[in-house]
């Protein structure tokens, strides 16, 4: 059975289906609240039956002596409990046989259901315990019983408003507990129970002998008294304000009606974003019976919304407040994103900074040395950038660093087309670029080839040789062009060679003869501003004579390098 325990209606508040418990007694514990074989109510202290605690069921078999003869007699099985009973076959109190003690039978029976030669007799076991009802309403009681009994041996019930001095018969709704051999429940509410001082209960046997008696003899178990619980209610206070962060601290006023229990627990709980509260969720508690605030807190991880509303609950009795009576708007914490390393170049056209946000929103702001303003980022240099993100209602600012740095850009200087005569001694290319270079670039010839940026003209080929400047990331590395064309600078017509001879232009073809013994090896065209001209596909020799194709070209002055023989300087025309 349960563990004993009684309470006063003033320091006990559990409650059991809308009843506040005031006494409750299971008979486990080896400690009784009830006084046995008392004699109460005319009731005898020992004979043929007595008041017994323990949990025995099994029946057995015995023998009486009766008119000096022995008799034998068997004691049944006592019904096992349901599951109803707070310990289902622990122990309970319950009448037995001395005759059946002496066989070493302890279950409920009672000797008139044996037999013969049992005479008369009552007996009682009575609350040793008061139980204050003063200001409750419905008092019940309940228990646990059975009895097989018979018109002459029977159970009753009595109750005490003085301290058990003087007992009352309870008649209604049962006066005599008998034909009942499986255990039931009952529940007895009387006007008299209510507003007591002193309000005590006894249960009592009557053995008014019969040879028509049946086992078992008077059980009981489970003694409850009860009071109709309070009518308790709690209201929501006002929230101010109506918008919150995400995480936000929030006091949740509250004021109660009725009675709660010393054990209770008030809870603070969220509604979803639309106000319904079947997924409700706790923000925080406050123990006590009271009214008061609560001291809650959003989760962290509260969807945004503006429908929510707060609700206060309680745990003893399980009570749901009413919800506060305006919607709460949740806003989502600012999100700056994370921080953010980046390099630009002072060749490059300034970005909108916005479009390197790292996983935040785009609304913030950018402060650079305390003002919203941004370096200029055309400067090479360091510069700490601070990108804001404001939050609403409480929300916190969230910001996030742009740690940027700005390279410069590489500066191959500006190039120019020259002629340079053959007999012209050795030049440095570097002097022929203008603007600013920086004079850390290298050179490349027409084929792409470094060279170390002195053009001989009795050396080096004419044509596009480079200046390049490499750039730091993301500077993309930057070029100077410098054209340069060879002349033998002796005027318009070409000194006839043995070996080669220009004969003019026909049609779009520039005519070259050439000596039976002299080889092709290689032709290179450039335009006057020494860029190099394709002649795949352009050239072609007959006998002694070389035609080269400049179909296309526009007019103007041209150079052409015959390997083996001199570089020839002619006018091109459109016709």
């Amino acid at each position: 059975m349960r563990n004993i325990y009684t309470c006063l209606v003033l320091l006990c508040g559990t409650t059991l289906q809308a009843q506040t418990v005031l006494f409750t007694e299971g008979f486990s514990t080896g400690t009784s609240a009830f006084a046995l074989n008392t004699t109460d109510v005319s009731s005898s202290v020992g004979g043929a039956n007595t008041w017994l605690i323990n949990d025995a069921y099994s029946g057995g078999s015995g023998e009486i002596e009766c008119l000096g003869f022995p008799f034998g007699f068997t004691v049944p099985t006592t019904a096992t409990q349901p599951a109803g009973i707070s310990d289902p076959n622990g122990e309970y109190l319950h009448i037995t046989s001395a005759a059946a003690i002496n066989s070493g039978v302890e279950n409920c029976c009672f000797a008139a259901a044996d037999g013969l030669c049992t005479p008369a007799s009552n007996h009682f076991a009575g609350m040793n315990t008061d139980v204050v009802t003063t200001g409750q309403g419905d008092i019940t009681l309940s228990f646990w019983w059975l009895c097989g009994g018979g018109a002459n041996n029977y159970g009753e019930v009595y109750y005490s408003t003085d301290g058990g001095a003087a007992w009352t018969l309870i008649t209604a709704p049962i006066a005599q507990y008998r034909n009942q051999p499986g255990w039931v429940e009952q529940t007895i509410t009387l006007p008299a129970f209510n507003e007591q001082a002193s309000l005590r209960f006894g249960f009592r046997f009557v053995n008014g002998t019969s040879l028509s008696a049946s086992d078992p003899g008077f059980g009981v178990d489970d003694v409850v008294i009860s009071a109709a619980a309070a009518s308790s209610s709690i209201t929501t206070g006002t929230i101010a304000p109506l918008m919150f962060c995400q995480g936000a601290a929030v006091n949740v006023p509250f004021t109660v009606a009725g009675e709660f229990a010393p054990t209770n627990v008030f809870t603070a709980q969220l509604s979803d974003p639309s106000g319904s509260f079947s997924a409700a969720v706790a923000l925080g508690t406050l123990p006590g019976s009271t009214a008061g605030v609560i001291n809650a807190v959003l989760p962290a991880n509260t969807p945004a919304g503006a429908g929510y509303r707060i609700r206060v609950v309680g745990s003893d009795p399980a009570i749901e407040g009413s919800a506060n009576t305006a919607n709460i708007t949740v806003v989502a914490s600012p999100e700056a994103g994370n921080d953010v390393l980046l390099t630009l170049c002072t060749d490059a056209t300034v970005p909108d900074l916005h479009t390197y946000v790292d996983g935040g929103a785009l609304n913030g702001e950018f402060y650079y040395q305390g003002l919203q303003l941004l370096p200029d980022l055309d400067v090479p240099g360091a510069y700490d950038v601070l990108y804001v993100v404001e939050g609403l209602a409480d929300c916190p600012n969230d910001t996030a660093l742009f740690d940027i740095t700005v390279a410069a850009a590489p500066d191959a200087g500006t190039g120019v087309s020259t002629t340079i005569c053959t007999y012209d001694p050795a030049l440095a290319l570097f002097s022929l670029l203008t603007g600013s270079p920086d004079g850390s670039g290298i050179w490349l010839d027409p084929e792409g080839a470094q060279h170390p940026g002195v053009f001989d003209p009795a050396v080096d080929a004419p044509g596009l040789y480079t200046y390049e400047v490499e750039g730091l990331a993301p500077c993309e590395t930057d070029q100077a062009f410098i054209a340069i064309a060879v002349d033998p600078c002796v005027g318009i017509e070409e000194i006839e060679r043995n070996t080669v001879r220009w004969l003019g232009q026909e049609g779009s073809e520039h005519v070259f003869s050439l000596s039976s013994t002299f080889a092709v090896v290689g032709i290179r065209a450039f335009d006057a501003t020494g860029r190099a001209i394709e002649l795949h596909e352009r050239t072609h020799r007959t006998g002694e004579l070389l035609r080269i194709e400049f179909h296309g070209m526009p007019t103007g002055l041209y150079f052409v390098h015959l390997e083996g023989a001199e570089v020839f300087r002619f006018v091109h025309t459109t016709r």
